[in-house]
């Protein structure tokens, strides 16, 4: 029972009681596999309200699907997609992940998409890196800024956002990366970063972050790309890119991509008599 001892004032209200909530599940379209659990409210209780919290475990995973070993297959595909706010016209608010339609389109906040893994990471991406478009002028002097303050180079920065989140800034990953630059919250955290769906804050995060890993492995930036997706720890452990199918596919089209932006922002110059 909650305790009203301490709770000082008034106020009057039209409010009135409703009936216990009933959830109908007759609209739900699509369906998804879980091994999600049940949270014990005591579970709950060290959380912040507004805060976003991740956690997996393979504890209740099949022998099949818990294996370390396990490859990634046609029928293991990127997920993505995105969450509305829909205010009805009574008021009520509804948060779904089918873009609404007809009359409804008109009251309609996306408050974010999400994505399995980050665009580069995908084994089965049918993106050709070497011929994608380049985009050369979203958050310029965001970037400018961010490379002169962190010396990583602009390319590196577009080449990074690019295969993160194809310039997405409401992207989130289901393991909880964030923005642009899908910065972790805890790496978000260590750089400064207050809000990561901020284009501004998490360039410059981002680019921070990079900077460090940069000077860690003494300029490499394949090393540097390689810990930016798997983590400096695993670099470290296997002396270079780690053997994970989605990192090696990822250092690669980070440096196509880094190679096509540094032409693109760094022609060379012709001579002229």
């Amino acid at each position: 029972m909650t305790s009203l001892a301490w709770v000082t004032g008034w106020a009057e209200t039209t409010a009135q009681p409703i009936s216990p909530m009933v959830v109908s599940l007759d609209r739900v379209q699509g369906g998804v596999e879980t091994t999600a659990r049940t949270l014990s409210l005591a579970s709950l209780a060290g959380g912040r309200p507004g805060q976003w919290t991740y956690s997996q475990s393979n504890d209740a995973l099949p022998a099949s699907l818990a294996s370390a070993a396990l490859q990634d297959s046609p029928d293991n595909r990127v997920l993505r997609g995105a969450v509305y706010r829909v205010v009805r016209k009574d008021g009520s608010v509804e948060y779904t992940n089918i873009q609404p339609a007809g009359e409804l389109a008109h009251n309609v906040t996306k408050l974010f998409s999400y994505i399995a893994t980050c665009m580069a990471c995908n084994l089965h991406s049918p993106i050709n890196w070497g011929t994608v478009h380049l985009d050369l002028t979203d958050y310029a002097q965001v970037i400018h800024d961010a490379s002169v303050e962190s010396g990583v180079d602009e390319a590196l920065i577009r080449a990074i956002i690019h295969a993160e989140s194809a310039f997405n800034p409401r992207a989130m990953s289901l393991k909880g990366a964030q923005g642009l630059m899908q910065l972790m919250p805890g790496t978000a955290n260590d750089m400064g970063v207050l809000d990561a769906f901020d284009p501004a804050q998490n360039i410059r995060g981002g680019a921070r972050y990079l900077g460090l890993l940069l000077k860690n492995f003494n300029g490499n930036v394949r090393l540097t790309a390689a810990a930016y997706n798997a983590g400096p720890a695993a670099v470290q452990h296997y002396n270079g890119v780690p053997p994970f199918a989605e990192t090696q596919v990822y250092v690669e089209r980070v440096g196509e991509l880094l190679q096509r932006y540094s032409k693109a922002l760094h022609p060379p110059a012709t001579a002229s008599l």
